[in-house]
């Protein structure tokens, strides 16, 4: 898979996906064992707690969805993605990117930053 598909997937698939059984597939098939997702005020390690963290950002955001704001532009192993968070067919309440470092083919760092309002 390609990094741009890799990073393209994640917003799309990993951060929508409502079922934790999918979820955690997903982030198993799609990130490296031991990978690191940074927030601004929090890092979750390892495919559990990555987990954990995306269910408990989907309980706080019931309701909106993650969608490709900027296509993913990638340079040899560091890839970036601009997103927005909406309702459906409304604006989004919340717009940011990340920024992934692969290995191997995966996700091995994630860094998501959220644009100021």
């Amino acid at each position: 898979m390609q990094n741009t598909e890799l990073v393209r997937r994640n917003v799309l698939e990993v951060f929508n996906a409502d079922d934790d059984d999918r979820r955690r597939e997903l982030v198993e098939s799609l990130y490296h064992p031991d990978a690191t997702f940074y927030e601004a005020d929090s890092t979750a390690t390892g495919v559990d707690a990555i987990v954990d963290t995306i269910r408990e950002l989907h309980e706080n955001t019931a309701g909106l969805t993650f969608s490709v704001a900027v296509e993913p532009s990638v340079i040899d192993d560091l890839a970036r993605v601009s997103w927005t968070l909406s309702p459906p067919g409304g604006p989004a309440v919340v717009t940011g990117m990340d920024v992934v470092i692969v290995r191997d083919g995966k996700i091995a760092r994630l860094y998501t930053f959220l644009d100021p309002k």
